[in-house]
């Protein structure tokens, strides 16, 4: 049976494929870009870097400014682009009081396009559910961590709201069939020990943006390894498009892991993103 979320991820994409058919452009080979508007949460879960304040120390200053914001949203809209923008990262966005300034941002220089929302839903209340779609959410995704009798609580939330967009998930069910619940944080919670095998379609797909309008090579990169621009100073598609994404997305597109980080991650990022790697691969010729 396909996993829930794969099947929605799935379905995105194809409606992605749709809007962008006929477009001989490679930035439509971006689906996702993953906005870390805060770098602190409120949990210490075990299998998350934030567990361990000695590894990975919450960091509440580390806040992305508006303007910041206005950047990225600003550059999307200029080229047209159709990804989906989404407030998830390193944090839980909803520590940020500013997050729902964020939304506004994105939605009044990106109307049609998806933006969404990862929470932990620990924060989440009937007003704030109604002011983040209010402000221009188009769905929001509540990770439950503590047991299956969160699932009803959060429908009778999202019900007493009148909002209809959100997706639980699941987290507190030990089978994994898909690599979608949980996974090592690109090796820094337990590495393997061996590279996997297999290419990875992440960078291919998604742009993930922090707090400080760094761009990570991959959204998996919890120990920002590589760094491949920053759009306060470079343009997002030069950042997609450079010599730096290049050369890591050909070493993953032959199914070579041995660099670092790559060489310690869980991920099978083979599960979705096909189309953005067939569209890349066709530009690099």
């Amino acid at each position: 049976m396909l996993d829930p979320f794969l099947k929605h991820r799935r379905e995105q994409q194809a409606v992605h494929e749709r809007k962008v058919a006929g477009r001989r452009d490679s930035m439509a080979s971006l689906i996702s870009v993953e906005i870390n508007v805060m770098d602190a949460c409120n949990r210490t879960c075990s299998f998350c870097p934030h567990a361990d304040p000695k590894m990975y120390p919450n960091q509440p200053k580390w806040r992305m400014p508006l303007e910041t914001s206005r950047n990225i949203a600003r550059q999307l809209a200029t080229m047209k682009s159709v990804c989906r923008v989404s407030f998830s990262g390193y944090g839980e966005p909803l520590m940020d009081r500013n997050v729902y300034q964020h939304v506004k941002t994105y939605r009044r220089f990106l109307p049609d396009n998806t933006i969404e929302m990862n929470t932990n839903g620990d924060a989440l209340n009937v007003d704030r559910i109604q002011r983040l779609f209010t402000a221009g959410l188009t769905a929001i995704y509540v990770n439950l961590y503590d047991g299956p009798e969160q699932v009803g609580t959060f429908t009778r939330m999202f019900e007493e709201a009148g909002v209809g967009a959100y997706h639980l998930r699941p987290h507190f069910d030990e089978k994994d069939d898909w690599g979608l619940t949980l996974n090592n944080r690109s090796g820094l919670v337990n590495p393997l020990a061996d590279p996997m095998a297999h290419r990875c379609h992440y960078p291919f797909y998604k742009m993930f943006i922090d707090w400080n309008g760094s761009v990570l090579f991959c959204a998996n990169d919890w120990g920002r390894n590589i760094i491949v621009g920053n759009v306060l100073g470079e343009s997002i598609k030069d950042i997609w498009l450079s010599d730096k994404m290049k050369e890591i997305r050909l070493r993953l597109a032959v199914g070579d892991r041995s660099h670092h980080p790559c060489s310690g991650c869980d991920v099978d990022g083979t599960l979705h993103g096909e189309f953005s790697f067939a569209a890349l691969m066709d530009y690099y010729g």
